[in-house]
């Protein structure tokens, strides 16, 4: 077993009446090792090489799920609730699951994916103690995570054993997330920060807070409410949490704090602090899905440019960093060096599955995974610049979407933002985004922040930012908005 196992394994055997879930009802460590042992039972004669695929929301049934697999050797693949059911279908297809465990609010979903599907709710709670079945080997997969792909067939992430062992033992070890508590849990399962919250407060020996959906819309109160003590989520959810306390005192503050997902604009972060118990430092993580999670920490310095946003950190446990320069030069990542940030180490993931044709590896020894980020050394600190695949191209200038976006927050003091682009061909145009109480009367002051050829050529302004499941800016829905001319 790896040490994750012996961890979680070490509370879900202890006779203490520890809390594993705190929702709407409290679920003992004992409760859901039961429940799990009970998935397990029912999973027991799925071929091998099949996937167990949960179709949950932030539920009971879900984590019961997820521990089964986990201490069963079986690989488990998130659905989301949300998608269309084609698209679940291919997910179902393409990651080899062999039976869809759901809870009782998507039963028709699940009957209509062509797949055996089984409400967990159902099962009744197993007498017989979980335990880990077959040691699984650190190659042997443990979940897998599917985003989107260029072709618009979902492409799945594998994830290891191994990887995510590493994952919770360093990161803990980095920012100092020991005991236990109560964890936040924001995050869809299909979205792989949702593996963060679950594994590092079972670990722990904490209790999971699944959060509502009121809850994602006034996260401030989900603090308070629910006495959360460890906190995690995308940026965005700390700028809706600080303005809708609007100033009022938290009574209750939180023991620490993280960020992921998303640059963390140091604004953000800086209104956050209002949550956090004083002297805790506030930490920004780094990391794409294929690299497990995350992959970089970096605790906040509040002396830092308000306008900026936070840099990546330093890698932690064994991971390591590069760049590969615009001319293709792979190389460490030192004082002024550019391109595109370089993943190796044993948090990588294998490949993709299936595989595509575009390699996401370097041929280099040691092989690093090709993270798509562009990064800067600056003073010692690994600075964001963007994407690689948000970089533009108009009227023969290179353009980073990132740094109009910052140039507007600079200028007119502004967070909730996004640039996009619209049309095609010579007809494409840079089109911003932006939430405030009224409009921008006069956009002549950005012009001290950005060349002509970079400024947005139309503007929106929107009561509220559309966020996905995940509470991140839902940019393809402002693309498919109705622009003005």
């Amino acid at each position: 077993m790896t040490q994750l196992h012996d961890d979680i394994a070490r509370h879900l055997s202890s006779s203490a009446p520890a809390v594993a879930l705190g929702r709407k009802g409290d679920l003992s460590f004992a409760d859901l090792a039961a429940r799990a042992a009970a998935v397990l039972d029912h999973t027991a004669d799925l071929p091998a090489g099949e996937s167990v695929g949960i179709l949950a929301t932030r539920s009971w049934e879900a984590y019961a799920t997820v521990l089964a697999c986990f201490f069963g050797g079986r690989s488990f693949v998130p659905l989301n609730p949300e998608l269309p059911v084609d698209r679940l279908k291919k997910i179902v297809a393409q990651g080899q699951v062999g039976l869809v465990m759901h809870d009782k609010a998507r039963h028709e979903t699940a009957q209509s994916l062509e797949c055996p599907a089984h409400d967990v709710a159902s099962l009744a709670p197993s007498q017989t103690p979980l335990q880990a079945q077959p040691r699984p080997d650190p190659s042997e997969l443990v979940y897998q995570m599917f985003t989107s792909g260029s072709t618009g067939d979902p492409k799945g992430v594998p994830i290891c054993y191994g990887n995510l062992d590493h994952y919770v033992q360093t990161l803990r070890a980095a920012v100092g997330l020991r005991g236990d508590g109560r964890y936040s849990q924001l995050f869809d399962l299909s979205f792989d920060l949702s593996m963060h919250d679950i594994f590092i407060a079972l670990a722990n020996g904490g209790t999971l807070v699944p959060a509502g959906q009121m809850d994602l819309l006034m996260p401030h109160a989900y603090i308070q409410k629910k006495q959360i003590d460890h906190w995690f989520s995308v940026p965005m959810l700390a700028m809706v949490a600080a303005r809708g306390a609007n100033g009022a005192e938290a009574t209750h503050r939180l023991s620490s704090a993280l960020f992921c997902g998303e640059p963390l604009p140091m604004s953000y972060a800086s209104d956050f602090r209002q949550f956090v118990a004083q002297g805790q430092p506030i930490w920004n993580l780094y990391g794409p899905t294929e690299a497990t999670i995350a992959f970089t920490c970096k605790a906040v310095d509040f002396s830092y440019d308000l306008s900026k946003t936070v840099p990546l950190g330093a890698p932690f446990g064994a991971n390591r960093i590069a760049v590969e320069t615009e001319e293709g030069e792979v190389k460490p990542l030192t004082e002024g060096c550019e391109g595109e940030l370089l993943l190796g180490g044993p948090q990588v993931f294998s490949g993709y599955r299936p595989a595509i044709a575009a390699s996401c590896f370097t041929d280099t020894d040691p092989v690093y995974y090709r993270s798509g980020d562009l990064v800067r050394m600056a003073k010692g600190e690994v600075q964001h610049l963007g994407r690689t695949d948000s970089q533009i191209k108009l009227r023969g200038y290179r353009i980073e979407l990132g740094d109009v976006e910052a140039a507007v927050r600079r200028a007119f003091d502004m967070d909730a933002l996004a640039c996009v682009v619209l049309g095609e061909g010579e007809g494409r145009q840079i089109a911003l985004a932006y939430e405030a109480a009224a409009d921008i009367s006069d956009v002549s002051a950005l012009a001290d922040h950005l060349p002509g050829y970079m400024m947005p050529q139309a503007w929106m302004r929107l009561d509220k930012m559309p966020l996905n499941v995940n509470g991140k800016i839902d940019r393809k829905a402002l693309r498919a908005m109705d622009w003005p001319t």
